[in-house]
């Protein structure tokens, strides 16, 4: 395209709606190079080296005017995504949809997959700290030594996004995930519409050191006091996600209810965890039992009714937004933002999406929102 062809901002011309942007001159003295130099970067004419090119695409960027860097000065990049526990369905189905993104990726983006214990705190920090990885997205508590972590590394220069949970106490570059008071809040509605009388509700959790657990708590807490104020709720328990525990927490607080509970919200993956424990009570009625995920677990639950609701918070559409932000960061998309809130799905026996499944892991890969689903922004 000839220089005939383009205005200052370096786009064809006439293709330019909307007010003004800023030209090639404030982009030069924004990144400190002749207004000549920002033309070769801009328009792919060359002569210009990898470091300066950066300069001037950066500039560009700030200046809102977004570039994707031209392919002679891209550097590789690697993403490190650092997840909890491998063998829980959930982690699994976060891990798959990680790969499915980078199966779409050019050679020069690599994602390196890393599972830690996320009970270890510090043990998870020293993980982040280790990192040879140009950026992380991670999923964490909101710990002193993962904040601390996460300012480090932002210090060296390695952007870090927090996705499913945020960790907004520190200096992270992006949260991409649902709204999870919101999610808690759509968890009081349906309960206090779906139960067939008043009465105690139970809620587990898995740990109040994930924002995305106290969030959810602290949502159908406010939710249920305005759409039910005549419901209660009896407990609320740190199950921590292990199965045999939450069972028997769960057992143990049903048991002693001072009258038959009519609700269980389980923020958390223990969800086969409540399964057993309803089906060891002889109740009158059946509670509700609004839970969290689609596995081939909440599938089954949903279709036999033990499960009235899963709110699942589609990680395959937060892991394919988390890499874009980055993507977008190290100069290797142009394409307009994204919001970084992703719309959570409301699953019932009736509208279970066709499946990828693992028997062995319980993995679970539904259908698009819209497939028969109800996606909640």
């Amino acid at each position: 395209m000839s220089d005939e062809t383009r205005d200052d901002t370096g786009e064809p011309k006439g293709q330019r709606p909307g007010p003004a942007r800023p030209g090639l001159s404030d982009v030069a003295a924004r990144a400190g190079v002749g207004i000549a130099t920002v033309d070769r970067v801009l328009n792919e004419r060359g002569n210009v080296s990898p470091a300066t090119a950066r300069k001037v695409i950066e500039a560009a960027r700030d200046l809102g005017l977004p570039r994707i860097l031209p392919r002679p000065y891209r550097r590789g990049v690697r993403i490190g995504v650092v997840m909890a526990r491998r063998e829980t369905p959930f982690a699994e189905r976060v891990s798959a949809a990680f790969l499915r993104v980078g199966a779409t990726l050019d050679r020069s983006v690599i994602i390196q997959r890393s599972f830690v214990d996320e009970t270890r705190p510090r043990e998870v920090a020293e993980h982040l700290a280790s990192t040879k990885a140009d950026a992380l997205i991670i999923y964490g508590q909101e710990q002193l030594a993962i904040i601390d972590a996460v300012r480090a590394l932002t210090a060296r220069g390695i952007p870090v996004v927090t996705m499913i949970s945020d960790i907004p106490t520190s200096p992270r570059l992006a949260y991409v995930g649902i709204d999870h008071y919101s999610a808690g809040r759509t968890a009081a509605f349906f309960m206090a519409r779906m139960a067939r009388r008043s009465g105690p509700v139970l809620v587990l959790c898995h740990s109040y050191d994930y924002r995305a657990h106290a969030e959810r708590v602290s949502g159908f807490t406010d939710g249920l006091r305005d759409h039910a104020p005549e419901m209660t709720i009896l407990d609320v328990i740190e199950g921590h996600d292990r199965q045999d525990e939450s069972e028997a927490l769960v057992l143990d607080r049903i048991g002693g209810a001072p009258e038959e509970i009519v609700g269980i919200y389980n923020t958390g993956g223990a969800n086969r965890a409540v399964d057993k424990a309803i089906g060891q009570v002889a109740w009158q009625q059946r509670p509700v039992f609004i839970g969290h995920e689609l596995s081939i677990h909440t599938a089954r639950m949903l279709s036999t009714g033990v499960m009235t609701l899963a709110i699942d918070q589609n990680p395959e559409e937060q892991a394919r937004r988390a890499v874009d932000v980055l993507l977008r960061r190290f100069g290797h998309s142009d394409t307009p933002p994204e919001a970084n809130d992703v719309a959570f799905t409301i699953f019932g026996p009736e509208n279970i999406p066709p499946a990828e499944e693992s028997t062995e892991t319980g993995l679970f890969l539904p259908g698009k929102p819209g497939e028969g689903s109800t996606s909640v922004p």
